[in-house]
């Protein structure tokens, strides 16, 4: 007996349809902000609507369930240090100015996307990934007009490390060079300090992740 053969068409319509994952992350989100809502207290819930931001109170909210004595096993064994790590990065985020997009990027250094890319790769800007898909470049490693003298050495000169933790070695003031940051060691023109504390941030066991 001869088969039928089916148009794309129809062989498409015989597919079960695609799982919409937006619909289905918003409907479980959904659940969990209502749980942690009646879980919490009144006075955590006005610590976490003090946070400057949505994802800010979220986080807050979180990491402040466990000293309170509410379980967060039953939201997720590790929500609390996720919450604590989000929140950590937000606030060395802002201290870092903000985070640029690799467009804007371009557009200040009269470049193109691709011409970030490259720069990125090469180690000569710091960049940090981004829920998106793409890099978010702290605004504190630029000039007014490029890029800041030295951060491509300093970058060099930190161990096999994520972006975030470069990030926070370049903005944590060091005793070795007089309390400043290596950050402030650039803009005074010192590339030298600033490498020298990237350089011994391996040796003092900072965590090597993959965060970038």
């Amino acid at each position: 007996m001869a088969r039928i053969a089916r148009s794309p068409a129809r062989r498409a319509a015989a597919r079960p349809p695609e799982p919409d994952l937006r619909s289905i992350f918003r409907r479980r989100t959904e659940a969990l902000i209502e749980r942690l809502a009646d879980q919490a207290s009144d006075e955590t819930i006005a610590a976490a609507l003090e946070a400057p931001s949505d994802v800010g109170g979220l986080a807050r909210l979180l990491s402040d369930m466990a000293p309170l004595g509410i379980e967060l096993q039953s939201v997720d064994p590790l929500a609390e240090a996720i919450a604590r790590g989000a929140e950590a990065k937000q606030e060395l985020l802002r201290d870092a100015g903000g985070g640029w997009s690799s467009t804007r990027v371009a557009a200040h250094l009269k470049m193109t996307r691709q011409g970030v890319d490259k720069r990125r790769r090469a180690g000569k800007l710091l960049a940090l990934q981004s829920g998106h898909g793409d890099y978010l470049y702290p605004v504190c490693q630029f000039t007014d007009d490029g890029v800041i003298a030295g951060i491509d050495r300093f970058l060099a000169a930190c161990p096999p490390s994520g972006g975030w933790t470069r990030l926070d070695v370049l903005l944590t003031p060091a005793e070795e060079i007089g309390g400043i940051s290596p950050l402030d060691a650039l803009r005074r023109g010192d590339a030298e300090a600033a490498v020298l504390v990237a350089s011994m941030f391996g040796e003092q066991g900072g965590p090597a992740d993959a965060d970038e």
